[in-house]
């Protein structure tokens, strides 16, 4: 697994709040539930905002690595960092158990898209549920909320062989 490391002298923007109440609606998760964010940033937005029995949070900055997670948790959810997002999307796939919600850029949906980043996610029992665009005009372009669950649908097909 690749080692994260924060790029320095970013500026991070923040989901806001309004966008992940509205995000968090269109998640399965029931109230008996465990959840890991993934990756929280300083204002914890996911990890206050969802609603279950048990959560969690990672944060490098506070000395949680998510790569070194090794508690099963029913959904992990978040922005992960989009430099390493089909990274978290792998290792989110060996520790959740219903499912993955992550909001991510279009170099991120792009990666979540290869056909065989698609195959091992089906390997490991997970397909993707639903996505859903979202604008916020502090960020650049589209953006997109992609849930994957433990429930095969054919929402998407691929083609393993390259053409």
């Amino acid at each position: 697994m690749k080692e994260y490391i924060k790029p320095k002298n970013i500026e991070n923007h923040y989901t806001k709040p309004e966008m992940v109440k509205d995000l968090l609606l269109l998640i399965p998760i029931c109230k008996n539930d465990t959840v890991l964010d993934a990756g929280s940033g300083s204002n914890k937005v996911w990890y206050n905002e969802v609603k279950c029995k048990e959560k969690y949070e990672c944060e490098l900055e506070d000395g949680n690595d998510f790569y070194k997670w090794n508690k099963k948790v029913d959904w992990i959810i978040g922005n992960p960092p989009y430099s390493h997002a089909k990274y978290f999307l792998l290792k989110a796939s060996e520790v959740a158990e219903k499912g993955i919600a992550f909001l991510v850029n279009n170099q991120c949906f792009n990666s979540f898209l290869l056909p065989s980043r698609l195959e091992k996610m089906k390997e490991k029992g997970f397909y993707i549920n639903k996505i859903k665009v979202v604008n916020d005009k502090r960020w650049f372009g589209r953006y997109y909320f992609i849930i994957f669950i433990k429930k095969y649908n054919n929402f998407i097909e691929y083609e393993l062989k390259t053409y």
